[in-house]
C-alpha cells in the first residue's frame, strides 16, 4: 500500500513544478554558481531537480538514493580526472535531497557530513521551495571542495555541464 500512495502523490506531482519553482532565472543562478564555485576547487558539482518519478519506479519501490545513483551514472558525475564529482538531487514529490560523491570526495568527506548539507537543504526547502536554499547548500558543497582538493596552480577543467538538470 505505501507504493501505492507514493505513485499517486507521484502521479499528482506534474511534470513541470521544477521549471514552476524553479524558473529560467533560478536555473541560470544555479549554474552561474556552480561555474563560480568550481574556479576554487578541482571538483565538479551536478544539481538535479525532479519534479517526480516516473510512476512506474514510484510504484516500484526505487529510494531517492537508488534514483540519484541511476542519475549519478547517467549524467557521468563519475567521469572527472580526481573522481570529484559530486550530484545534489533534489525530488519534490519526496521532498528528498540527497548528496552523491564519486570515491576521490568521498573518501575525505564523511557520510554525516553530507546528511547535514541534505537535512539543511530539505528544512530549507520545506520553509521556501525556492533556489536561495539550492545555493546556500551548492555553496557549502563548494567550500568542503575547495577544502579537499583546492584549484591549485592550474585551473579546473570544466568537465561536466553546469546547467542545471530539470527533469
Amino acid at each position: 500500500m505505501p507504493h501505492f500512495k507514493r505513485a499517486l502523490r507521484h502521479l499528482g506531482t506534474r511534470p513541470g513544478a521544477a521549471g514552476k519553482h524553479f524558473p529560467a532565472e533560478a536555473q541560470q543562478q544555479l549554474q552561474q554558481a556552480v561555474r563560480a564555485g568550481e574556479r576554487q576547487h578541482r571538483g565538479e558539482v551536478r544539481v538535479v531537480i525532479e519534479s517526480s518519478l516516473p510512476v512506474g519506479l514510484a510504484f516500484s519501490g526505487i529510494s531517492p538514493r537508488e534514483r540519484a545513483r541511476a542519475l549519478f551514472g547517467a549524467l557521468e558525475v563519475w567521469n572527472t580526472e580526481g573522481h570529484t564529482g559530486v550530484l545534489l538531487y533534489i525530488n519534490l514529490a519526496d521532498h528528498a535531497v540527497e548528496l552523491l560523491a564519486d570515491r576521490g570526495i568521498d573518501a575525505r568527506v564523511g557520510p554525516e557530513t553530507w546528511r547535514a548539507i541534505c537535512d539543511e537543504l530539505a528544512g530549507g526547502l520545506a520553509r521556501e521551495l525556492s533556489v536561495r536554499p539550492v545555493l546556500a547548500a551548492v555553496e557549502k558543497i563548494h567550500q568542503l571542495l575547495a577544502v579537499h582538493f583546492p584549484a591549485g596552480d592550474r585551473p579546473n577543467p570544466n568537465e561536466l555541464d553546469d546547467r542545471p538538470v530539470m527533469l
